[in-house]
């Protein structure tokens, strides 16, 4: 099952929110939510903000408005932006 949520948001250039990928992969959100978590926590994923930045590097996620209204995207993880241009892991 984390493996096709890997595969799944490779797919998906701009990430996909936690309702998104719960409906892509039939299943719960508190489930998705769970696996998510683990493979942010493991640094397969990352969470992105609606405006394309990566959430990991602010430090007001807490109090961010702009989170709040639109919530969070996830990716994985060797496709992070990092200011305005793309760095994939592997090349580093």
């Amino acid at each position: 099952m984390l493996n096709r949520l890997i595969k799944l948001l490779e797919e998906k250039e701009n990430g996909l929110s936690l309702s998104e990928i719960s409906c892509e992969m039939k299943a719960q959100p508190t489930a998705v939510l769970s696996m998510i978590n683990l493979l942010v926590q493991k640094g397969k994923l990352i969470e992105i903000g609606p405006d394309g930045k990566c959430c990991t590097t602010c430090g007001v996620q807490y109090k961010c408005n702009l989170l709040a209204a639109r919530g969070k995207r996830y990716a994985v993880a060797y496709a992070m932006t990092i200011a305005g241009s793309n760095v994939m892991e592997r090349d580093r």
